[in-house]
């Protein structure tokens, strides 16, 4: 009878976690579909000058409009079964890691352009211009495109409760799973969020020690898609921890079925995150359009991110200011 009874709360736990995320991700789903859109129709065709923060977030912005558009057939597969075959199971998990790290990776160089700015405004100047931020860019989706290869090599529909899925990840060995989840921790958290927290570090106190402090929305913002962006992927990380963690214990140990089990859980709830994590921005751009006369309209948006742009051209113009000052006196 216990034995029944837990089987049963399982299952219970488990059906109750299906239902929430399949109504998180629908919600998802009908706000960052719409949002990612207008985000990159107004940067396309109602900004003629684009910095570098604004192209960035164009491309951030299409990194989560191509993970989005794959929700329908994720939420069928939770309420039901994977019955879209092996190959597009591979493909929409390639794509969902190309968000990942795409995301963290033109999230990171927005911090890097605020760093440049205020520290090195001269050197930013170069980094600036229009041809070195293509080739950027370029570079940073092909390391994209790159890192999310290894999920191919091992995503795989599996059976789940006697309904096939596309949720598992089948490796050759254990020293694979450990060494493809150790990869993602640190190249879609660790790295990228060390770079955030130094270049933010030296921007903070670069600012503090500044006579003139701009007041703009510029910062917020930035900071706000990077706060949102750990909040959303942290989570998801700890579980492969914890997945590292049941690999190097004893196999078929109750703390082994315990932290498998976990992890397993954590599945569901990483993955409604990741997805959440792709509908959020727009949010943050209509909330800092809120205090424009035109409300929340197109036209709105596209002055937030024209703001942001005269902000940064604003601040490295002050700061060139300022150092050929100081190199001035020194000379005297």
């Amino acid at each position: 009878m216990e034995l029944s009874n837990n089987i049963n709360g399982t299952v219970n736990t488990v059906e109750g976690i299906t239902v929430t995320a399949s109504i998180v991700l629908g919600l998802t789903y009908l706000v960052g579909i719409p949002g990612n859109s207008l985000v990159i129709w107004v940067i396309l065709y109602k900004m003629k000058q684009r910095s570098p923060t604004v192209v960035l977030i164009l491309n951030l912005a299409v990194a989560d409009l191509v993970v989005l558009i794959t929700l329908p057939v994720w939420i069928y597969a939770i309420t039901n079964s994977w019955v879209f075959g092996n190959a597009l199971c591979k493909i929409l998990g390639y794509l969902i890691y190309c968000n990942l790290y795409g995301s963290v990776f033109f999230i990171m160089l927005m911090s890097l352009d605020r760093f440049l700015a205020v520290i090195y405004p001269f050197a930013s100047q170069n980094w600036r211009k229009k041809e070195v931020v293509c080739k950027v860019v370029s570079i940073v989706w092909a390391l994209t495109f790159l890192f999310a290869v290894p999920i191919i090599l091992v995503k795989n529909v599996i059976i789940i409760d006697d309904r096939p899925q596309c949720a598992g990840r089948q490796y050759d060995s254990n020293a694979q799973q450990i060494t493809c989840l150790i990869l993602e921790t640190l190249v879609g958290f660790v790295i990228p969020f060390s770079v955030l927290a130094i270049c933010y570090g030296f921007v903070a106190r670069k600012v503090n020690q500044m006579t003139f402090k701009s007041k703009n929305k510029t910062e917020m913002i930035i900071v706000s898609i990077v706060i949102i962006f750990i909040i959303c992927w942290l989570p998801y990380h700890v579980f492969n921890l914890v997945e590292i963690a049941s690999l190097t214990v004893e196999p078929g140990s109750d703390t082994s079925e315990t932290l498998i089990h976990i992890s397993e859980v954590g599945s569901y709830i990483t993955g409604a995150l990741a997805f959440i994590s792709s509908s959020i921005n727009p949010l943050l751009y209509a909330f800092a359009a809120r205090s424009f006369r035109s409300g929340f309209r197109t036209s709105a948006i596209a002055q937030v991110f024209e703001q942001m742009a005269q902000s940064t051209k604003d601040e490295c113009t002050l700061e060139r200011v300022s150092t050929t000052k100081m190199e001035s006196m020194e000379g005297l």
